[in-house]
Formats: structure tokens, sequence, C-alpha cells
């Protein structure tokens, strides 16, 4: 004789509670991931200001600009004169106010084995990061710039960025048009040249260490939305004009701001905020 058994399956209240708590933890995973992608642009924000007041504090006491100053080992603790020096090779062109080359907003800034320091001009870039640690300023590196002299890295002999990347420091004259080498994008969708550049001595977000910048979609240092948010936080929120400006894919970067006929504003960028792949770098401008 069979038995018979009762078998139950969930009904649909239950399917729906089941499908509503799946739905409120996905939803507070992606919050959750929101929240914290908010928190590094935050933190980034932070670390560019903390930067700009270490460059301040740095002048005021040595009356000099990091990376730039003259007889700075005779001035900062730990600073050799010799090998591995931390003395810029400028020579005359050490404690003019420059950082680096003039004009040079996308120098390469890697210091390998084929470029060791003491080289070049453009090594007070690199300096910059080390004359601000031994000043005691800038925390977060090393001086393995001047105990090796061959290699650079971000968290070693650069800071590395909380949004991702790092940033190096390279000076700006206000003009594209008057760079050593152009920054990537600038064009604008339009061709209007997009001239004008923050000016002075600047901070350049940026993916990698090594190599010139470039305009590689998905491989900047960050995306459109975030560098819109960063911009936002520091100067006026678009990508072509103020203190903060944008470099990379000029279709994300890049986009002409219209009026609320849909006219398009001539001279005015926007991000496109939609957009999650990283396309777009920052030059930010920490000294004038």
């Amino acid at each position: 004789m069979k038995t018979l058994t009762n078998e139950k399956g969930f009904t649909l209240v239950e399917l729906a509670i089941v499908m509503a708590i799946i739905g409120l933890l996905i939803g507070g995973i992606l919050k959750g991931q929101e929240l914290m992608e908010n928190a590094r642009v935050a933190s980034t924000v932070t670390q560019v200001k903390a930067i700009e007041a270490s460059v301040t504090t740095f002048r005021d006491t040595f009356n000099g600009i990091p990376g730039d100053l003259a007889r700075a080992d005779q001035r900062l603790p730990g600073c050799p004169g010799a090998a591995n020096s931390c003395l810029s090779a400028g020579a005359a062109a050490v404690g003019n106010g420059t950082v680096g080359t003039p004009n040079e907003v996308v120098l390469d800034q890697g210091v390998n084995a084929t470029t060791p320091l003491p080289g070049t001009l453009a090594d007070e870039t690199t300096l910059f990061w080390t004359h601000l640690l031994l000043a005691d300023l800038l925390g977060g590196l090393t001086n393995a710039a001047i105990q090796d002299g061959t290699f650079a890295g971000w968290g070693d002999t650069h800071p590395a960025a909380k949004i991702g990347g790092g940033f190096v420091v390279a000076h700006s004259g206000g003009a594209s048009s008057g760079l050593v080498t152009a920054i990537p994008g600038r064009g604008g969708p339009d061709g209007d040249g997009l001239d004008n550049v923050p000016v002075g001595t600047v901070l350049v977000l940026r993916s990698a260490l090594g190599g010139t910048l470039n305009t590689t979609a998905g491989v900047q240092a960050v995306s459109p939305l975030r560098a819109a948010q960063i911009d936002r936080r520091i100067d006026d929120g678009k990508s072509a004009s103020g203190t903060v400006q944008a470099y990379g894919v000029a279709t994300s970067c890049f986009v002409q701001a219209v009026d609320g006929g849909g006219a398009p504003i001539a001279g005015v960028y926007d991000f496109n905020e939609t957009l999650k792949s990283k396309d777009c770098g920052l030059v930010i401008q920490i000294q004038g």
C-alpha cells in the first residue's frame, strides 16, 4: 500500500519575500560600492589639499619650491649632493621657480636604469617629492629616488592617489599651444583648441607613472563621473576651465555644454558622467 506524502513548495508570498530580500541585498551592495567610491573621491581631494599645503609651507620655510630648491644638500637633512643626488641637474635653472622643464605638463616622470638621478632638469619633478619628504612635510613616500637613483613607483617615489593611479608634478605656462607636448584630448570635439590650461605648478593625476600621457580609452586614471566629482569639490566642475582640468578621451572628457534651449555654449565643456570607462585624467593647479 502506497503512503501519500504532502509535498509543499514555496507560496507566491514566500517567493515575493525572498525576491524582496535579494533585491535589498543587491541594492545594499551597490549602494555600499557607491559610498566607497565617493569616499575615495573625498580622500583624493584631501590628498590634493595636503600636497598644496605642504608646498606652501615649504616655500614659507625655505623660500623656494621643492625640487627646485637651490643648495638643497645644505638645507635639507639627508639630502646628498653627490651620486644619486637630491640636487637638480639643471644647473642654472635651479631656483628659477619652475619645477622641471617649463611648460611640460605631460612630462614622462620615469626614473629608471637608463635615466637615473642625477640626470637632467626633468629630475626636479621627482625631486619635488623627495624634498617634501626630507622636509618632513609629506608622508606615504620613501627616499628610494636618492637611495637608488634608478627607480620610480607609486607609493615610493611618487604618491599613489586614493582613487587609483597617482600624482606627478609639472609646470604649465597657461596655454596648451605653448606646451612642449600637447595635452591629450585638448583639441576638443569641435576642434576649438581648448587653449586655456591651469597656470604654474600643477599636479597631474594619471594611471601609469612611466610614458607620456595618451588618449587611450579605459586606461586613464578615472572615469568621467569621478573626474567630475573631483573637479566639483575643488573647482567649477567644468573639464576645460578653472584650476582643475581634464585630459584623455575627448568624447568622454570634453562634452560641449549647452544652454536651456540646447544651444552650445562656446568654450564650456562638461564630463560625460554616464560613462564608467576610465577615460580621463586631471591637471590640477596647486601653485600659481
